[in-house]
């Protein structure tokens, strides 16, 4: 029962990959270079809703602010998986930040091109201007944009310090930083531990499929996403910014 509970799982989000990739296809086609963008982060969020059921992702959001309707944040979060881009996702249509070694991988940048993401190359300087107005001139199009500022995902043991560059986006675009926090609580029925955190958790050297198949096997995960309170941009540098989005999340994270 369960090898036809996984097999009907895998084969589910194979289907849903597929459609995925044709309706941002077709989006690419037919939506108008300045409009794109957006329609495929609200394509994407479609289709991770989708997934979440398929995967077994039970999110219970606690609103500690509630965010303003159509208007856009720069949205930062702890990570330790790829499941969080499915979980912000799913209430936050937006466009993630992520590394040009991911826009190289040929599965997973192939999803990152067809869901609107941005790639920059933290590793050089050159490349610092280029990358901030391109996250700004997202803002400036009403959508939301998704920083890690971690800049990798971690075992979830504590927060690391966050790189502070991408901020300057939200102060160029006058656009508030929103905080989250992400919290998996537990994994078929058993509180999240050292022992089988990492049946969910990605960080390291971790292979992708190997744990996304392994990942497919479970039935539940419970996951809490906090919604802190918004940072106002004006008149604050992105080092400040960072110190201030550091320390809300991680003083959520001391909380567990």
């Amino acid at each position: 029962m369960k090898i036809l509970k996984f097999f009907l799982k895998l084969f589910s989000i194979a289907i849903l990959i597929f459609l995925y990739l044709l309706s941002s296809f077709t989006t690419f086609l037919f939506v108008p270079a300045r409009k794109r963008r957006k329609a495929l982060c609200f394509n994407c969020s479609y289709f991770v809703r989708k997934a979440i059921k398929i995967l077994g992702l039970k999110i219970l959001v606690i609103k500690e602010f509630l965010p303003a309707e159509n208007k856009p944040y720069f949205i930062v979060s702890n990570h330790v998986s790829y499941t969080d881009i499915l979980i912000i996702s799913s209430f936050f249509p937006s466009s993630f930040v992520t590394s040009t070694e991911v826009e190289k991988d040929i599965f997973l940048g192939t999803l990152a091109k067809a869901g609107g993401s941005l790639f920059v190359e933290r590793r050089k300087k050159t490349r610092l201007l280029k990358d901030l107005k391109q996250v700004t001139d997202v803002l400036l199009q009403n959508i939301n944009v998704v920083v890690f500022p971690e800049g990798t995902s971690t075992n979830g043991e504590k927060i690391f310090p966050f790189k502070k560059t991408l901020f300057r986006a939200a102060i160029n675009a006058k656009i508030p930083v929103l905080p989250l926090h992400i919290r998996y609580t537990s994994i078929d029925g058993q509180l999240i531990n050292e022992k089988n955190r990492d049946k969910i958790f990605w960080y390291g050297d971790m292979k992708f499929f190997p744990h996304f198949l392994s990942f497919l096997k479970l039935d539940s995960i419970h996951v809490n996403l906090k919604i802190l309170q918004e940072i106002p941009c004006e008149f604050q540098s992105s080092d400040q910014i960072a110190k201030i989005a550091y320390q809300v999340i991680s003083d959520a994270h001391q909380k567990i």
